[in-house]
């Protein structure tokens, strides 16, 4: 952009000077048609910085989650492979049913009889023939047979996992005939979220006219010539070097050289581009747009549009 800029000025200078000569080429022309541009271009950029920043550091990361089985057993069926899409509520994998089946079959048994048994305590105590006790007894039977039931069946749901949200199983270790038990840091398989979330990073100095709702834009590598719309979420006002970790030392600061502070615009994208992949851990250049100096606002547009382009050169020689 800065070069077209240039361009275009320096036609307007050969116009004036040496086309139509409509003014002499002396040493003030010079000093001022040399001094236009320099002033200009430093002014643009500034306010440039200032009111429609940029970073070259816009990461996408996703959720991944740990696949872990609520009960144990036997596998008998995996559905999924890897790297394979999957919707909400799709299956993952399922366990051999029979005990948690069974389970839950005895246990419903002894509930009917429970609640019939209620039933008659409550007849016999309203007719004055029964015990109070009795029905006191036979509540509260009902009730724990009623809460090994909702256990039971959960435990039986649960020989079923389905995907937590819509995302790709990226790691697939899981066949059938394997054993897997109810524990946490047993993962059976990953499972990435598809819904990105997407942070673009700024020096602090950037960050005093940046607001929630602010327009953004962005583009990744992986999407030569498309520029990607999304709003500010947040501004995260917080970084690692800010924390002191508890302990009994007094704090250590200023002995080694602090890295040049930045911090975090979460952003999200537009609804229409929501659907659209993004790569986990992709990194790309993008900018914010804030409420002031609008005009400003379309040099920076070019310049991005102009940027994501030049993804389609790949400079490699083999």
């Amino acid at each position: 952009m800065e070069a077209l800029i240039l361009g275009i000025y320096s036609g307007i200078v050969w116009l004036i000077f040496f086309k139509y000569k409509l003014l002499p080429w002396n040493t003030i022309a010079k000093v001022i048609v040399f001094t236009i541009p320099v002033v200009g271009m430093i002014t643009l950029i500034m306010l440039l910085n200032i009111f429609a920043p940029s970073s070259g550091d816009v990461l996408v990361v996703r959720n991944s989650v740990g696949i872990v089985s609520q009960v144990r057993g036997r596998v008998v069926e995996v559905p999924v492979a890897i790297n394979q899409r999957v919707k909400k509520g799709d299956i993952l994998f399922k366990i051999d049913p029979t005990q948690y089946k069974a389970n839950a079959n005895s246990i419903k048994a002894k509930f009917n009889l429970a609640k019939l048994r209620l039933e008659e305590n409550k007849q016999l105590v309203a007719s004055g023939a029964g015990s109070r006790f009795d029905l006191e007894k036979a509540d509260a039977d009902f009730e724990d047979l009623q809460g090994q039931l909702i256990s039971a069946n959960y435990d039986l749901e649960q020989t079923v996992m389905r995907a937590p949200s819509d995302g790709t199983v990226v790691n697939v270790q899981l066949r059938p005939g394997a054993f897997v038990a109810a524990f946490p840091l047993a993962s059976v398989m990953t499972f990435l979220e598809d819904a990105p979330q997407i942070y673009a990073l700024f020096n602090q100095n950037e960050l005093h006219q940046i607001e929630v709702g602010n327009e953004a834009e962005f583009y990744l590598p992986s999407f030569p010539g498309k520029i990607l719309k999304a709003k500010v979420e947040s501004v995260i006002l917080a970084e690692g070097q800010g924390q002191l970790n508890t302990s009994g030392n007094l704090p250590t600061i200023g002995l080694r050289e602090i890295p040049t502070n930045r911090f975090a615009v979460k952003l999200v994208l537009d609804e229409e581009k929501t659907a659209l992949l993004l790569p986990a851990g992709a990194v790309g250049d993008g900018a914010v747009y804030t409420d002031r100096l609008a005009f400003l606002h379309i040099m920076r547009k070019v310049m991005l549009r102009i940027s994501t382009k030049l993804n389609y050169i790949i400079p490699k020689l083999h």
